[in-house]
């Protein structure tokens, strides 16, 4: 497996690379991931099953990865994939995110004739209005490596219907699959909830950077505390470049009494999080499917976020959650007074966020690939 991104370093992406290695060391692969070195992180450990290859690469930050620390990535796992796969053959390798992990495969698929899969997480896909917006740019150029990866893959697979539509924009002709993202249902279990707290808590979790909209739920809390009919609180978990200018901007609009930044927790804490809140929001400008929903909806939570890829499959307006168009302060505002309001209505919206998310067991999802795998391998035999 590929991934420039792994637990301790990088966001949702990392975390599917994780569970997904994990279950399928578990079914009784061996399992190797070539994954970025960061800061005192061991060169190689067994992680749950996995054998974890650090390779050297530029990495300031555990959160966010510029452009040009990805390309070191490209480059140093490109090189030792080649080196590696002389001693370790893999039947198939499994790629996340086609940019930057996409290179290491395409070489190993043209040198060794090894199969790959590529999974399209968000970003890598190319969009028409990127955040960043110097992207578009870089997508531009990016194009041609883009399609060559997708185009000499045995599979790519997207992790929801509206990331596949929108891959389709940058090719065609190439056929992908799409298996959704998943969540550990035995880590992230319900809890009962009262209806009716001495305080609404509030919950969201994210890198802090623009696209993950955060400025928007700042931007809204006005209209929000005007309409709450319900004492509230807002919990910010994570931590970004970002998080000096959206604490100005809480206290510039004299919110900063209703919102907390908590900061990076580690992910063994997440569970108690959830279990604490009951409401949980995502303002996102894009995502692909992001995992904190679907663990979010499996402690039971009833869930407010934007219309995007990935989160308008697991959120149904007035069933789990509400739903308000990307960057629409006053749409925001609407749904998650709407919800802090809700009383016996906010908890029943939490029990349909558990029945909707049982299907996403990661065992499902794990079971999905290899049985995928298991059809390349085959078709490659005959």
């Amino acid at each position: 497996m590929f991934n420039h991104e792994f637990p301790p370093i990088g966001g949702g992406g990392g975390w599917v690379s994780h569970f997904l290695g994990k279950h399928f060391a578990e079914a009784g692969h061996e399992v190797h991931l070539i994954t970025s070195q960061f800061r005192d992180c061991p060169t190689d450990e067994q992680v749950e099953g996995i054998h974890v290859h650090r390779v050297r690469a530029l990495r300031k930050n555990p959160d966010v990865c510029a452009v040009h620390e990805m390309l070191t990535y490209a480059v140093s796992s490109s090189l030792y994939g080649l080196r590696f796969t002389k001693q370790f053959q893999p039947d198939i390798v499994q790629v996340f995110f086609g940019i930057p992990a996409g290179g290491g495969a395409y070489l190993l698929q043209k040198r060794r004739n090894v199969p790959y899969v590529v999974f399209l997480g968000g970003r890598d896909v190319p969009s028409r209005n990127p955040d960043p917006p110097y992207y578009r740019w870089l997508y531009l150029l990016l194009k041609p490596a883009i399609r060559a990866i997708w185009g000499n893959a045995s599979a790519v697979v997207a992790c929801s219907d509206g990331l596949r539509e929108l891959a389709k924009e940058t090719d065609t002709n190439i056929r992908m699959d799409v298996i959704p993202d998943g969540l550990d249902l035995g880590r992230f279990e319900p809890v009962q909830r009262n209806a009716y707290p001495e305080k609404v808590r509030v919950l969201t979790i994210g890198r802090l950077i623009p696209r993950k909209g955060f400025q928007f739920l700042i931007r809204a809390l006005p209209q929000i505390i005007e309409k709450a009919t319900h004492n509230f609180e807002i919990e910010v978990v994570g931590d970004g470049p970002y998080h000096g200018e959206l604490l100005k901007l809480a206290e510039n609009l004299g919110v900063a009494s209703h919102i907390r930044f908590t900061g990076s927790v580690p992910y063994a804490e997440l569970p108690q999080k959830y279990r604490d809140a009951d409401v949980f929001i995502l303002p996102s400008l894009a995502e692909g499917m992001p995992l904190v929903v679907l663990e979010a909806m499996g402690t039971g939570l009833p869930i407010v976020a934007s219309r995007v890829q990935g989160i308008d499959e697991l959120v149904v307006e007035n069933a789990n959650g509400a739903l308000f168009d990307p960057g629409d302060v006053d749409g925001l505002a609407h749904a998650l007074a709407k919800l802090i309001n809700a009383g016996e209505g906010r908890v029943e919206m939490g029990k349909a966020s558990i029945e909707r998310v049982k299907p996403y067991d990661w065992k499902h999802i794990a079971d999905a690939y290899l049985a995928l795998y298991t059809d390349i391998l085959a078709k490659d035999k005959l």
